[in-house]
């Protein structure tokens, strides 16, 4: 019998694509997000590489050219004969009328500017050591003349190095943050959906109590006699065996123990510094209520078995957190950390990844929505029966149904963490000098009010544009990646 070249895609008109082809197809409908991407990605790499394209160090300054304007570059000489770009010394001087400064050129000798020039030595990638710079020339070294092609700042320091120095902070910041946030977000979110009405132990009590009847444990054999053996402890003990979830039995009791002894610890001290305050009849009424509770948990801990449900108790959590006011907490933290001897740069990354600690709720509560009706698919059961863990079941087959959904939160999320450095640098909360970030130095735009933004212009113009710039490229990133990711999109 002759064999046949079977095509099962022939005469369908079309080839069968995957989920991800048919994501980017909608997302290259997109021309802007296309761009934004490509700004982005440019945006990142001179930031990575802010030794090599800034002609100076972050923190190199020129104390006697304070505020000096962008660096004219000539490609012209005196003549009108096109040559190599060029640059002329610059002098400080005062007008004796108006008492202001100016920025006089003495083109008397040219500074030629080359590219890929030896200039001043520094770490590439934080390791290598080198002093390859893209644009400069001995005489940039030497301080014979300055190139500063956006200006500088109040202590003279070069503004153009400074912006992709600043850019590490700026535009890294926002990937960290929303990365905790992520990660806390989706693990919190996820327990919360899939054991959603099941109920967790607090506690276990490790003696089964006195008051417990005889008749209650009839029936279940053997296991159940004795004193210790009734217990909650033994009772989770032998089901943890018999479900083999021993380790992760043992976790949660060590957790779970943890934070009940650390609640005994923290009501005792209050009651100490209360009693230690108080006197007469207010004394007494404190010691029989603090008693009565230490008494309570105590009780709990040796006899008791406190369970609550897990959906409940991360939901009520996500609430509690969502009512801290976030710029009260970040004036606290950067008071806090400003007493030790951290760079502020670190310092404010401390700040920002707790925020990031506090602020997974939000995402919490949609993460779970997402579980709480994927649990209930086919596959999930599925990979139940089949014998899949509830780990296993949740990380492996539930939660990378939320991935789309993530990857559009984390695009528009990264914005916000930016433009909130830049607001609290810009108040002072966030990155100090001699660091640099874009709110940092658009904070300089402000000292002299408003007299000195119109004599200034650069200090205002090319933070802020950057700053504008990122955000607008994110939120067109992520508003064709919502579009693109929604699995209910029709191909067209």
């Amino acid at each position: 019998m002759p064999e046949h070249d079977t095509n099962l895609l022939e005469g369908l008109g079309e080839r069968s694509q995957s989920y991800w082809q048919k994501a980017w197809q909608r997302f290259r409908r997109h021309p802007f997000a296309r761009w934004a991407g490509g700004v982005l990605l440019l945006l990142y790499l001179l930031a990575l590489f802010a030794d090599f394209v800034g002609p100076y160090p972050e923190a190199k300054s020129f104390r006697h050219l304070q505020f000096a304007p962008p660096t004219t570059v000539h490609f012209k000489t005196e003549d009108g004969r096109w040559t190599r770009p060029y640059v002329c010394k610059v002098e400080r001087t005062r007008d004796l009328r108006t008492f202001k400064l100016e920025f006089k050129e003495d083109c008397s000798t040219h500074y030629p500017i080359y590219f890929f020039v030896h200039g001043y030595p520094y770490k590439f990638l934080g390791f290598i050591p080198t002093d390859l710079h893209l644009f400069g020339g001995p005489w940039l070294v030497n301080e014979e003349a300055y190139l500063f092609l956006w200006g500088t700042d109040d202590f003279g320091r070069d503004l153009f190095s400074r912006i992709w120095f600043g850019g590490r902070i700026s535009l890294t910041i926002g990937i960290l943050a929303v990365t905790v946030a992520i990660f806390l977000g989706v693990f919190f979110g996820g327990v919360s959906g899939y054991f959603a009405g099941q109920r967790m132990h607090l506690v276990r009590g490790i003696f089964r109590s006195p008051f417990k009847r005889r008749g209650f444990s009839e029936g279940r054999g053997d296991a159940d006699d004795g004193f210790f053996a009734g217990g909650a402890l033994a009772r989770g003990w032998r089901e943890a065996v018999r479900d083999r979830r021993l380790p992760l039995y043992v976790a949660g009791l060590v957790l779970q123990y943890g934070l009940w002894l650390g609640g005994i610890y923290l009501i005792g001290l209050t009651m100490y510094g209360f009693l230690a305050i108080s006197e007469g009849m207010e004394r007494f009424v404190a010691a029989l209520i603090f008693g009565a509770v230490l008494l309570y948990m105590a009780w709990q801990l040796f006899f008791g078995a406190v369970t609550i449900d897990v959906d409940d108790l991360i939901m009520r959590t996500t609430e509690i957190l969502a009512a801290i006011p976030s710029l009260f907490l970040l004036i606290i933290l950067s008071g806090m950390m400003a007493q030790y001897d951290l760079p502020s740069s670190m310092r404010f990354l401390l700040v920002l990844t707790i925020l990031a600690f506090v602020g997974w709720g939000g995402l919490a509560r949609n993460i779970r929505g997402f579980v709480l009706q994927l649990r209930e698919m086919e596959y999930a059961h599925a990979a139940k029966a089949l014998g899949a863990s509830d780990a296993r079941t949740l990380f492996r087959h539930i939660i990378p149904g939320t991935l789309g959904y993530l990857i559009v939160v984390a695009s528009l999320a990264i914005p916000g963490y930016i433009l909130a450095e830049s607001a609290l640098s810009f108040l002072g909360l966030g990155i100090q000098d001699p660091s640099s970030s874009w709110g940092l130095l658009l904070s300089k735009a402000q000292q002299g009010g408003i007299a000195a933004m119109r004599d200034r212009p650069w200090l205002l113009f090319f933070p802020g544009f950057f700053i504008f710039v990122s955000i607008l490229a994110y939120n067109y990133l992520g508003d064709a990646l919502r579009d693109a990711l929604d699995p209910r999109a029709e191909q067209r």
